[in-house]
């Protein structure tokens, strides 16, 4: 009987530990892009490169990302706001293939297709995107300008859509309240865990109390 018992709350304290470790592996928001990297948004002021990726056809929304301070070229404004790139075959990052693992079936082990890659563009901001007549390591972003990426499919080289975001700077929208609150500065779901810690005690406690009524029966 007391294996029995010994087995059951085994069990209980088991399923809160793996309560515990679900709970902290879901936590993070998901995010392709690199931490640590850029911030979301526009640039506020000249102090950096705004870079703008329209998925286009591929799907999701345009991604806006700030690449703060000077810039060397374009792939170092890339690198710097963060987001996740992958090259071509022997050319690497001088022939993009990849944009936050978009399109995820290419293989980047050579040329990426013409009618179905990125295309690079540039702007000042408040102009119009210009496509980039050189590589992306061979333009020199001036301080707040703006950095385009969008992906071509079925189009001939002449007939690339640029990015359908304006290069215009706006004011970033400020982060929810709800979601300051729910977080520390560091980001970590401090709730969440103390949560689950309760939980754990109230079964410890459980424990407990049945081992105590045992004896006490005995």
């Amino acid at each position: 009987m007391r294996f029995t018992h010994a087995r059951h709350w085994g069990r209980v304290l088991a399923g809160c530990v793996l309560l515990i470790g679900t709970g902290l592996s879901g936590a993070a928001p998901a995010s392709a892009t690199v931490p640590g990297k850029g911030t979301a948004g526009y640039c506020p002021d000249e102090n950096g490169v705004t870079v703008i990726v329209d998925f286009q056809g591929l799907g999701g929304d345009p991604l806006i990302r700030c690449a703060p301070g000077p810039q060397e070229n374009g792939l170092t404004a890339l690198q710097n706001a963060g987001l996740e790139l992958a090259g071509s075959g022997k050319y690497g990052l001088a022939l993009l293939c990849k944009i936050e693992n978009k399109p995820a079936d290419q293989s980047c082990t050579g040329m990426p297709p013409e009618n179905a890659t990125w295309s690079f563009w540039t702007a000042t901001n408040g102009g119009k995107w210009e496509s980039s007549q050189v590589g992306v390591q061979g333009w020199k972003p001036p301080a707040g300008s703006f950095e385009g990426w969008s992906f071509a499919i079925g189009k001939s080289y002449t007939d690339y859509p640029p990015p359908r975001t304006a290069p215009v700077r706006k004011a970033n929208d400020p982060a929810p309240a709800a979601a300051e609150s729910s977080t520390s500065d560091s980001g970590f779901p401090w709730g969440l865990v103390v949560g689950i810690v309760v939980v754990v005690l109230i079964a410890v406690a459980g424990v407990v109390t049945a081992i105590r009524r045992r004896r006490g029966a005995a």
